[in-house]
C-alpha cells in the first residue's frame, strides 16, 4: 500500500486510474488506500450549472489554459446514469480526448449511479485521491443541476456556477437554491442575445464576480482562471465528513426557508422519537 501511495504522489496515471476504480467500487483495497492518502494541496474547483450551459466545454477550455501556464490538472466529470439500465455514456471524457497523452492532465468520468445533488456517492473520495496526487487543480464537473442540487458546495473550495443567455425566468427560479452557493458566476455562450439580462438578474442577487465566456472560442477563459485562483478558498474540502454534511444541511435549510417564505432558523431537524434499537 505504501508503494501505491508513493506512485499516486508521483502522479502515476495508471496507479491513479486503478485507485479511482477501487475507491468508486468501495473495495477493501480502496478503503484502505483512503486511510493512507496525504492531504495534498491542489485547488478543488466545482463547475456546476443547469443542463446545456456548456460546462464540459468550459472545463476543457480551462484545462487548456492551465496547461498553457505550465500547471497540472485532474478532472472529475460526473455523468448521469440511466434510470433503466444503470449505465452512463461518460461523454465528458470523449469530448476532452485532445488532452489524451498529456501527462499533466488526468481525466476521470464517473456515473451518478442514482445519487442526487449533481455528484456521485464516491465523488468526494475520488476527489481526495486526485488532490493527494498534488495536481495544481482538481476540476469537478457536476451533471446538469437544478435549484436544490448543491452538494458541490460542500466539496469544492471554489464553486463556479455556469449560466447561459436565454434562460429568462429560469434564473429567478433557481436563485433561492444553487444561486446562493457560487463564488464565481460565468455567463457562457456570451456571444448570444440576452447576455445583458442574465448578468443583470445575477447582479441583483450577489456581489460575487460575474464573467462572460465563449468556451469553444477560448474567450474570457484566462480571466476566469485568474478569478478562480484569486478567490478566497473555502475550507469545505479540508473539513471532516461530518462538518461537510452539516454545511450541506445548513445550505439546504436556507434554500427551503427561502422557498417557503420562512424566517431564518424556522426549519429544524428533529430527532426521531423511536428508541434506539427499535
Amino acid at each position: 500500500m505504501i508503494d501505491w501511495v508513493e506512485r499516486i504522489r508521483q502522479r502515476d496515471l495508471r496507479a491513479l486510474a486503478r485507485a479511482a476504480t477501487a475507491i468508486e467500487n468501495g473495495t477493501p483495497e480502496g478503503l484502505a488506500l483512503l486511510a493512507d492518502l496525504p492531504a495534498g494541496k491542489g485547488l478543488v474547483v466545482g463547475i456546476t450549472g443547469p443542463p446545456g450551459a456548456g460546462k464540459s466545454s468550459l472545463v476543457d477550455a480551462l484545462t487548456s489554459e492551465i496547461r498553457r501556464r505550465g500547471q497540472t490538472v485532474a478532472i472529475l466529470a460526473i455523468d448521469p446514469s440511466s434510470r433503466r439500465t444503470g449505465g452512463a455514456i461518460l461523454g465528458d471524457r470523449i469530448r476532452m480526448q485532445h488532452h489524451h497523452g498529456d501527462g499533466g492532465v488526468f481525466i476521470r468520468s464517473m456515473a451518478t449511479r442514482g445519487a442526487g445533488g449533481g455528484l456521485s456517492q464516491a465523488a468526494g473520495n475520488v476527489a481526495r485521491l486526485l488532490r493527494a496526487a498534488d495536481f495544481d487543480f482538481v476540476l469537478i464537473e457536476t451533471v446538469g443541476v437544478g435549484q436544490d442540487e448543491i452538494e458541490i458546495a460542500g466539496l469544492a473550495e471554489v464553486t463556479v456556477l455556469v449560466l447561459v443567455p436565454g434562460m429568462g425566468d429560469d434564473v429567478q427560479a433557481i436563485k433561492s437554491g444553487i444561486m446562493e452557493i457560487a463564488d464565481i458566476y460565468v455567463i457562457n455562450k456570451a456571444d448570444r442575445d440576452g447576455v445583458e439580462r442574465v448578468e443583470r438578474d445575477i447582479r441583483g442577487e450577489t456581489e460575487a464576480p460575474i464573467l462572460r465566456t465563449v468556451a469553444i472560442a477560448g474567450t474570457g477563459i484566462p480571466e476566469l482562471l485568474d478569478a478562480v485562483v484569486t478567490t478566497p478558498r473555502k475550507n469545505a474540502f479540508a473539513a471532516d465528513p461530518v462538518s461537510r454534511a452539516v454545511q450541506s444541511l445548513q445550505a439546504a435549510l436556507r434554500s427551503y426557508e427561502a422557498a417557503l417564505g420562512l424566517p431564518p432558523g424556522a426549519l429544524m431537524v428533529v430527532r426521531s422519537s423511536v428508541p434506539d434499537g427499535e
